[in-house]
């Protein structure tokens, strides 16, 4: 056979091998454009929790109820995103919000002395100062400002000339507990900023119970504690009376003098109603239990305890609908 004759059967059989080939791949083509189109995965929207607000009201030393409110509430796994609070109630309201376990913050309740918060002055605005109370808060919060708590953290003041009510979340975290606590004619009104800018007042004359303001930040359960219930409701023995000499000579009884000066009036009412507008009220039992005898704070941190634990399994109900609501819009 010649080489020319090889040559041409090499070359037939190249070209029979490339349309083999060719049609295999065709056959595979076709075979893949049979296949059913692949299903996209639906997109699952991660459900959000809802925003939940503790609001810590004013009261003087009743306020250490919340200390209970507090212990009950994280021992069955309920952390509010938002805490608001009013005098006493940003008091412990700032500390909880700063990071403060309840151990810690019922150690501190038990051991902190009016002497710590108590600065005595002669002046004719007051005779605290309150320098003392806003060094304290800072020095237990290490010195940050209000925004870098883990909690977000709102106190409520009163202009003081005005009394229009002022919502601090940002800031010197001392100074705005010294304005939420400053109860007229006995705290010199502190000014914010510093130096330089407008006086307040003691948030408890204008929203003992913040559940507005809880609203206004977003908060979408709103949980209000007042420990003042019955001095609202006008029925206290203590209602309307003045001070007393005893009152006169613990830090706590003066925070209560502005709760014990407010008689039962308009205003008295519209504050019970701004309570009422809470999706969960906790009134700890604490009517029996003297407001300016600091030995019974233990008795008051488990009034508050006792009244938070019934509430539980709605507050959890709560949370679990508006979960289910909130992945419902998505």
């Amino acid at each position: 056979m010649s080489a020319l004759t090889l040559q041409h059967q090499y070359r037939h059989h190249l070209v029979s091998t490339r349309l083999s080939l060719l049609a295999a791949l065709g056959l595979s083509i076709s075979a893949c454009s049979t296949l059913p189109p692949a299903t996209p995965t639906p997109l699952v929207p991660e459900i959000k929790k809802p925003s939940v607000a503790l609001v810590l009201g004013g009261g003087g030393a009743k306020g250490f109820a919340h200390v209970g409110v507090i212990k009950a509430l994280e021992e069955n796994g309920i952390t509010p995103t938002l805490v608001v609070g009013t005098s006493v109630g940003s008091l412990v309201g700032s500390l909880y919000a700063s990071g403060y376990t309840p151990t810690q913050l019922e150690q501190l309740a038990l051991t902190t002395t009016d002497s710590e918060l108590t600065d005595f002055v002669l002046s004719n605005q007051g005779f605290i100062e309150g320098i003392k109370l806003k060094n304290f808060i800072n020095t237990k919060v290490g010195g940050r400002v209000i925004e870098d708590f883990p909690i977000s953290f709102a106190a409520v003041a009163a202009e003081k000339y005005t009394l229009k009510k002022s919502v601090f979340t940002t800031g010197d975290a001392g100074l705005a507990v010294q304005a939420s606590c400053s109860v007229p004619n006995i705290f010199i009104a502190p000014r914010i900023p510093e130096k330089v800018g407008k006086k307040y007042i003691d948030g408890g004359v204008v929203s003992l119970v913040a559940v507005d303001s809880a609203r206004d930040l977003g908060a979408d359960i709103v949980i209000a504690v007042d420990v003042t219930s019955t001095n609202i409701n006008g029925s206290s023995p203590t209602t309307n009376k003045m001070p007393t000499l005893n009152s006169l000579s613990s830090f706590w009884g003066f925070l209560e003098n502005n709760i014990i000066a407010q008689p039962s009036t308009n205003r008295s009412s519209v504050m019970r109603y701004e309570r009422d507008r809470a999706d969960i009220v906790i009134m700890p039992d604490v009517g029996h239990i003297s407001s300016i005898d600091t030995r019974q704070r233990r008795a008051l941190i488990t009034a508050g305890t006792q009244a938070t634990t019934p509430q539980i399994e709605a507050i959890k109900q709560l949370i679990k609908q508006k979960s289910q609501s909130k992945y419902a819009t998505l």
